[in-house]
């Protein structure tokens, strides 16, 4: 197997999952009319997307670790695709929104790519690997966001589903050809189902909660999350084979790591909101212009990787988590002090893409390498969950401030409230464990017990 060759197939699996994940969002107006629906209702074609990816992948990412990350990636693969095409031949909401369902199960496709770097790829090349696929998650996404308008002037709303059916259809054939099966897991070993419908039902009345927050009866799923996480967790220590090991999370650097993500998510997601309302309505930019504004946070992304192959070389991925969300975290004050012109949003969102890209190539590397090998699978999708639960976290706070003190001056307020979440990721970050070795060993003697 030639490592760059398998890179690059995990690169496509990724571009195909990122573009999906972020070209429907702009043409929710669009839906919203041609279904003849409501603003509330439209919303669950991304609700009922978030809620799958979130409940589904620690599963596949358990699955993987069982039957083979190789085998499960290509069924999350062609699940997107089968997905992606219900949608676009839907015609009604309900339709359109089952498709979603299905989509989301394309969430395990990030961390199990990464997951596969450890597997597969020598450990001289893992770091560039790791920024490599957190490169083109960024740049993808926001491919996706621009790419929305143009396809719906020249082509139909349709087509915002089925380019990435065919994307992820594509994405299967290099995942199949250069990489190799894999080793399975011992045939005594088996999933606990009953931890995983646990973990689907109070994660999704949380995210459900979150989501819906402000609005009649959002307390009432929050109240069955609360209920239902410790007896999940309890269930998961005392279970001979839990779907999550908690002594794994408990490592300090995975703790520490899942921590800092949690806040990360916020402050990255919530701006993906806020920046482009502030855009849309202090300069009164259309949905191109808004779109082309963003383009900067993927230039960040691009600029970074030279610096966090130097910085990963010489401090290990510690030091790029912590420099990167500080980087971020700066950026975030600036433009809360200055957004005068779009000059200044440009070069804010410029220096937080850097920020957010060196952070999360950072925090994939630390949770794959810190954890035995048979367990990187279901981490690393634990670690992406941490991330959604953030970022929905951060869009819903936003929203709510800026829905109760419209204003420009509310736009302040949300930015300093992500620079402070990032100021307490940077707190997690710099109680990462050093130093963090990236080769050979088991994860007790790269990080410490729990």
């Amino acid at each position: 197997m030639k490592p760059g060759a398998a890179l690059g197939g995990l690169c496509l699996a990724t571009t195909a999952y990122s573009v999906l994940q972020s070209l429907v969002v702009p043409a929710l107006g669009v839906f919203q009319d041609e279904l003849n629906t409501t603003p509330s209702a439209t919303a669950w074609l991304l609700t009922a997307f978030l809620l799958s990816a979130s409940i589904s992948t620690p599963v596949l990412g358990r699955l993987g670790d069982i039957h083979g990350k190789r085998r499960i990636l290509i069924a999350a693969l062609t699940a997107m695709s089968l997905g992606a095409l219900t949608s676009a031949l839907a015609s009604d909401l309900p339709v359109m929104v089952a498709g979603r369902v299905v989509q989301g199960l394309g969430g395990a496709v990030f961390p199990l790519c990464f997951a596969l770097v450890r597997e597969h790829l020598p450990a001289p090349g893992r770091p560039r690997a790791f920024v490599i696929i957190s490169t083109v998650m960024s740049v993808g996404g926001a491919a996706g966001t621009i790419t929305a308008g143009p396809i719906l002037s020249l082509l139909s709303s349709r087509w915002l589903f089925l380019i990435p059916a065919m994307v992820s259809a594509l994405a299967i054939i290099p995942v199949i050809l250069l990489l190799p099966p894999g080793k399975r897991a011992p045939l005594n070993t088996r999933i606990d189902w009953y931890g995983a419908a646990l973990l689907a039902t109070w994660l999704g009345l949380l995210l459900l909660a979150i989501s819906r927050f402000g609005s009649p009866g959002w307390h009432w799923p929050l109240i069955g999350a609360t209920i239902l996480a410790p007896v999940w967790w309890r269930g998961q220590r005392r279970a001979d084979q839990p779907l999550v090991d908690l002594r794994t999370l408990a490592l300090p650097t995975v703790r520490a790591t899942n921590a800092a993500t949690l806040l990360l998510g916020f402050g990255m997601f919530g701006s993906w909101m806020v920046i482009p309302l502030l855009v849309a309505e202090k300069f009164d930019a259309g949905p191109t212009v808004v779109g082309l504004v963003m383009v900067p946070t993927a230039v960040g992304n691009l600029l970074i990787m030279r610096v966090y192959r130097r910085l990963t070389a010489r401090q290990g991925p510690r030091a790029a988590l912590a420099a990167g969300i500080a980087i971020a975290g700066l950026a975030y004050l600036a433009l809360a002090v200055g957004h005068q012109t779009l000059a200044q949003v440009c070069l804010g969102i410029l220096v937080m893409g850097a920020g957010i890209g060196l952070a999360f190539a950072a925090v994939g590397a630390l949770v794959v390498e810190a954890v035995p090998s048979e367990q990187t699978g279901v981490s690393a999708a634990v670690n992406t969950v941490m991330r959604t639960v953030g970022g929905s976290l951060g869009t819903a706070v936003g929203g709510s401030v800026l829905t109760w003190s419209p204003g420009e001056s509310s736009y302040t307020t949300v930015l300093l409230l992500y620079a402070a979440a990032l100021a307490g990721a940077l707190c997690c970050a710099i109680r990462v464990p050093r130093p963090v070795t990236v080769s050979g060993g088991p994860a007790e003697a790269r990080t410490g017990t729990a």
